[in-house]
């Protein structure tokens, strides 16, 4: 295992609930890895207490460790009460703060990331965007996106689509997003461990950052503007008063980015009731959600690192 592989597998860690290492799993690590992880400030002991994983059988279950004196010991189905040596006891896992700290550090933000949900959510600051540019973007750190209340966590990047939204390794659903979907960068795709410290690669950056404004502009094309709406309201109170046509429900649909939002719009235009069954029939007969979310272009913001010396030699630590 390599220190890259390392880094890899504990931004897979941070985006789990609960994952520690034991004694055993650090062992396999680089030398010196769990040192300099504790000092980049990633590492930090398990907040659930001593744990042991049981020595006595080959279930190889963890549990919670009891001190009698100077010893100790755990539960065990088999053997009732199995004695650990203290060793055995130690337990790692991610700090998420201090992950969001390192990489607010690999981009050369100064001060200490911005704690907005425990846990789950930073604003580590605004950098310049394209890299050199005056203009800046905010860069926030987002984990556990993949989970049921990932929308909840995505409220708090706003709706503009401006902002670097920093994962660290599972991509979220795009459905997500209440607004402009942003740009959003898996850290196990341009994230390397180098030199004791973590670096970022600044050109896969800039390509999934310039991918995400594209496919923002190319949506913006399909939703309706103010002109659109207008005669929207003309058209349907005039001519619809009985029936909704499906590219008048597929549109409010696309417009306001879900079935529910779309019924409601509709309703307050009409003024009569528009139910979000009418609209999610009319996406299905235009082909289904899927389909109509293709043409607005489904290609990743996601881009591997890039591989070569000449890349990596134009890693965004450069500009620290």
């Amino acid at each position: 295992m390599t220190r890259n592989d390392l880094l890899r597998m504990l931004l897979a860690a941070a985006d789990d609930v609960d994952r520690t290492f034991d004694r055993d799993a650090t062992a396999a690590w680089p030398p010196g890895s769990p040192a300099e992880l504790r000092r980049l400030g990633i590492l930090r002991r398990s907040a659930g207490g001593m744990c042991a994983t049981c020595p006595n059988c080959d279930e190889g279950h963890v549990e919670p460790v009891t001190a009698i004196g100077e010893r100790f010991y755990i539960s065990c189905p088999e053997a009732l009460l199995v004695e650990v040596a203290p060793k055995m006891c130690e337990r790692w896992e991610i700090d998420p703060a201090g992950l969001a700290g390192a990489v607010a550090a690999a981009l050369g933000l100064p001060g200490r990331p911005k704690s907005v949900v425990a846990e789950r959510f930073w604003r580590l600051g605004r950098t310049p965007w394209p890299p050199g540019a005056k203009t800046t973007r905010q860069v926030v750190l987002a984990r556990r996106m993949q989970d049921d209340d990932a929308s909840a966590i995505a409220a708090h990047v706003g709706p503009g689509g401006r902002t670097i939204v920093l994962v660290p390794y599972h991509m979220p659903d795009e459905r997500i997003w209440s607004g402009t979907v942003p740009a959003v960068i898996s850290l196990a795709e341009v994230a390397t461990w180098e030199d004791g410290h973590i670096a970022l690669d600044v050109m896969a950056m800039a390509d999934a950052v310039e991918t995400a404004d594209r496919l923002a502009e190319q949506a913006s094309t399909m939703s309706l503007d103010a002109k659109g709406r207008r005669l929207l309201r003309q058209e349907v109170k005039s001519e619809m008063k009985t029936h909704l046509e499906d590219d008048v429900l597929v549109a409010a649909w696309i417009t306001h980015g879900s079935l529910r939002k779309a019924a409601r719009a509709l309703t307050k235009e009409l003024e009569r009731t528009v139910t979000k069954d009418k609209v999610r029939a009319a996406v299905r007969r235009a082909g289904g959600a899927e389909a109509l979310r293709a043409k607005l272009d489904s290609a990743s913001v996601a881009r591997t690192v890039a591989s070569q010396p000449r890349d990596r030699a134009k890693k965004i630590v450069e500009r620290r």
